[in-house]
């Protein structure tokens, strides 16, 4: 099974361990974790070991959605999933998570370990592995080709 590293943001650490101990529930990979308590922390301890990121919207010094449009504003990082858990339910809020600020998925909390493999399962492989957006892209490809077939 593949090591994924993934940065978990959240101001609240009661959050931080149900997000680490959803993924682990869910065994689609093995998990490093580095944890973050808002997004200028998240920025602080951002590297490019970094392979997926869950990152709360409601934090102070920086919000999420910031630290998200930061991210991407970086540029090179449009590779790495990142997946907004959040209270805010609202689709404003939804739409300006994944618009403005770059985020790949949206849950919303209080979340269940399914409710995450149904959201995140597709960014791995049957290893363990990160599956990149080219990769993503060939697996379309290639079920389109079988379809047409």
């Amino acid at each position: 099974m593949g090591k994924v590293k993934a940065l978990v943001v959240d101001d609240s650490k009661i959050m931080r361990s149900a997000v680490k101990r959803a993924l682990d529930q869910l065994m689609l990979a093995e998990f490093e974790y580095v944890e973050a308590m808002d997004g200028q922390d998240a920025l602080d301890k951002f590297s490019n070991e970094i392979e997926i990121m869950f990152v709360d919207w409601n934090m102070p010094n920086m919000t999420g959605v910031e630290f998200s449009k930061a991210i991407r504003e970086m540029g090179d990082n449009d590779h790495i999933p990142i997946i907004m858990v959040t209270a805010e339910k609202s689709m404003g809020k939804v739409d300006k998570a994944l618009n403005e600020g770059g985020a790949n998925e949206y849950i919303t909390k209080p979340f269940t370990a399914d409710k995450m493999y149904q959201t995140i399962s597709r960014y791995f492989d049957d290893d363990g592995n990160i599956v990149g957006e080219e990769e993503e892209e060939e697996e379309k490809s290639f079920f389109k080709s079988i379809l047409k077939s």
